[in-house]
């Protein structure tokens, strides 16, 4: 699993939980820009080479 599916994965979670966990809903807020911005970051980091042009 990569480091972006991952981060997605904690924000589907976070936002599923947002309304019947409402009590904890700054945690939720917390961990949702967390794993956001760890996705953003893993996107820039990411070490892939330039795209292979195709033959036609």
């Amino acid at each position: 699993m990569t480091m972006r599916l991952f981060c997605i994965i904690g924000i589907a979670i976070c936002a599923l939980l947002w309304y019947p966990a409402f009590h904890y809903q700054g945690v939720f807020q917390v961990l949702g820009v967390t794993f956001l911005s760890m996705a953003v970051m893993a996107t820039f980091l990411e070490k892939s080479g330039p795209p292979v042009p195709s033959k036609k």
